[in-house]
């Protein structure tokens, strides 16, 4: 296992990584605050391996993505353009 958390998970086989998105707490996946900070940290991980071919994204609910939590981001939102774009190039 490349990475594991609560939101999504990385494993290696033959150089092909496969990256789950899997919401252990909800009945289905989408883009929240702790989906998106694992997607960062995922990558990172991801980065950082040796021999990596490709990258599979799969889900493990019936639905892949319902879309982004848009309660968790409205301050966020209201930040300025700059603001935002630091945020996001942290992520």
């Amino acid at each position: 296992m490349l990475y594991q958390a609560s939101k999504l998970k990385v494993e290696v086989t033959d150089g092909i990584a496969r990256l789950e998105f899997n919401a252990e707490d909800d009945s289905v996946n989408k883009f929240d605050r702790s989906t998106v900070d694992q997607l960062g940290e995922a990558a990172q991980a991801l980065k950082n391996a040796d021999g990596l071919k490709g990258l599979l994204v799969t889900s493990g609910k019936g639905v892949f993505i319902v879309g982004a939590d848009i309660t968790e981001f409205g301050e966020t939102f209201k930040s300025s353009d700059d603001e935002m774009m630091e945020w996001m190039q942290s992520s």
